[in-house]
């Protein structure tokens, strides 16, 4: 029975860490926008990086309502959607899908380790 838990944690492992790479698009990119589509969330997102910015840090929001935006139109873009509060929940269910995912992934984790060692005793005192 350890040994049929063992491979089954093991396949939704994988199937865990193929969905993983599966999460996000690609879509067209410019000097100082990209944008990534997540298919867990349905949602459309940009990552903007300032040009003259002292880092390389970015500005990462999701695109409601609209499929691309000016650099111009940021702020304005973002003042908008953050008073209407949907920034806010895109943000938040996107914030739950990571967090469910990392949750299913650190479970199925503890269940193989358990599962090997309880089949790894298990052997040892059938021999012992």
């Amino acid at each position: 029975m350890n040994t049929k838990k063992l491979i089954f944690s093991v396949f939704t492992l994988c199937i865990l860490i193929i969905l993983s790479f599966l999460r996000w698009d690609n879509l067209e990119s410019s000097a100082d926008l990209h944008y990534k589509y997540d298919r867990w969330a349905g949602q459309k997102w940009v990552e903007f990086y300032p040009p003259l910015a002292a880092s390389s840090n970015s500005m990462e929001f999701p695109l409601i309502y609209m499929d691309e935006i000016h650099p111009n139109d940021i702020n304005k873009y973002l003042g908008k959607q953050a008073l209407s509060g949907e920034l806010v929940n895109k943000w938040i269910e996107r914030t739950k899908l990571t967090d469910g995912y990392i949750g299913l992934l650190l479970l199925n984790i503890l269940v193989i380790i358990y599962s090997f060692f309880k089949v790894f005793i298990l052997r040892v005192k059938k021999i012992g």
